[in-house]
């Protein structure tokens, strides 16, 4: 059994929509390769979990990404990130902000060897999570940070910016 071959069948099914495969080829792979290939196997685990986003099914996609985050030192950073950030996406879904918080910082505090989106992606979720915590000046410094970097498109420039906007506004009407 090449379990490459299941992985990319099951990432195949997945792009054609046809989900139920997609999730039967992740969990062939992520049964056969947890003690042979860790790494293979959080792939899958990672690649699952987007299903069961798509499914809606948060409680799942939690329970593969913890299963990812059980693993670090033992998988590529980038990986890791990945599945904080796809488990912070979740605990938004779920409205577990102090959760998703935790898991945006996890990515920004370990940022060495990360993609600069990868981080300033994560800085922009952090942001957009304090502001709907009513954290606005931990929101400001993050939309703040990414403001700063040029790394947005101008759509999300402008929307950061309007989000900016709003926080040192609501910011002003709590001291004043």
């Amino acid at each position: 059994m090449n379990l490459k071959i299941d992985l990319k069948r099951g990432i195949e099914s997945h792009t054609r929509g046809q989900l139920n495969q997609a999730l039967a080829d992740y969990s062939q792979v992520i049964d056969s390769a947890v003690a042979e290939d860790v790494e293979l196997m959080c792939l899958a685990l990672y690649y699952r979990g987007a299903v069961y986003q798509r499914l809606g099914e948060h409680q799942w996609l939690t329970d593969d990404m913890n299963r990812i985050i059980e693993f670090q030192g033992e998988i590529p950073a980038e990986l890791l990130a990945h599945a904080h950030a796809m488990r912070g996406e979740s605990y938004v879904a779920q409205k577990k902000l102090d959760a998703a918080v935790q898991d945006y910082t996890m990515i920004i505090e370990s940022q060495e060897g990360l993609p600069t989106g990868m981080v300033l992606s994560a800085v922009l979720c952090r942001g957009e999570t304090c502001f709907a915590q009513a954290d606005y000046a931990r929101a400001a410094q993050d939309l703040k940070r990414v403001l700063s970097s040029q790394w947005l498109e101008t759509t999300g420039q402008k929307n950061a910016q309007e989000l900016l906007t709003e926080c040192e506004k609501r910011l002003r009407g709590s001291t004043g």
